[in-house]
């Protein structure tokens, strides 16, 4: 008899597993998104703080990932709250890495986290046999900065003012990250000019203290090939 009921057992779970269809995951890399950058419209007043972006131009990179606002607990799988990478996509689903992810001592390994490209209440674990165990849980889909993209930002940033004499810096970044060689300084006299450029940016100063400056830009920096 008990053998009847084990064989029954593995007959019903593996007829489960047959029509819940198998998942493959997709490595094909995160969705991206090219984002052109183009700050302040031109011959519009702005007004900038100490250490804010007076100017920007360039293009930036954004790929999508999957931020799990609060842990979920499931019956055969814990996912924690943190921020996952994009894995890949097919035509319904969205892939993410399971770095983190833990199992019960009786739950197959697994292998990635998948979400339906409609479905905003449910996150899914893979396991390695392609079978995916579904929970609710609270998460949204992110666009970031991507680190290792071909982005390039020119900026400019206000320093404060000395006299008569304001601080602007240059910033230049690649891929999200600082190039310090393309960085520099620059003092500006407003007894001389109202009107300061650099790298072929032009701005128009109206008003300027060691807190804030209001400024309408002329023109922004050329379009680069980097």
């Amino acid at each position: 008899m008990l053998f009847r009921t084990t064989h029954a057992v593995i007959i019903t779970l593996t007829t489960l597993i047959l029509l819940s269809g198998c998942t493959s995951v997709q490595y094909n890399g995160a969705k991206t998104e090219m984002q052109k950058v183009n700050y302040p419209p031109i011959d519009k007043t702005v007004t900038a703080y100490v250490g804010d972006h007076m100017v920007e131009k360039g293009v930036i990179s954004q790929i999508e990932v999957l931020r799990v606002l609060q842990p979920i607990d499931g019956a055969m799988y814990n996912i924690p709250a943190k921020t996952f990478a994009q894995l890949g996509f097919d035509s319904s689903q969205d892939f993410y890495e399971a770095s983190g992810v833990t199992k019960n001592p009786f739950a197959d390994p697994f292998n990635a986290l998948s979400v339906d490209h409609n479905q905003d209440s449910q996150i899914c674990v893979v396991t390695v046999f392609g079978v995916e165990s579904c929970y609710a849980g609270q998460f949204e889909r992110q666009e970031v900065v991507s680190e290792s993209s071909n982005s390039f930002q020119q900026t400019l940033i206000y320093s404060g003012r000395v006299g008569d004499k304001i601080n602007i810096g240059y910033r230049e970044f690649s891929s999200n990250l600082a190039r310090p060689a393309f960085n520099n300084e620059v003092e500006y006299d407003l007894g001389e000019s109202s009107t300061i450029g650099y790298k072929g940016a032009l701005i128009e100063v109206i008003e300027a203290n060691n807190n804030s400056i209001k400024y309408k830009l002329l023109r922004n920096f050329p379009d680069s090939t980097n």
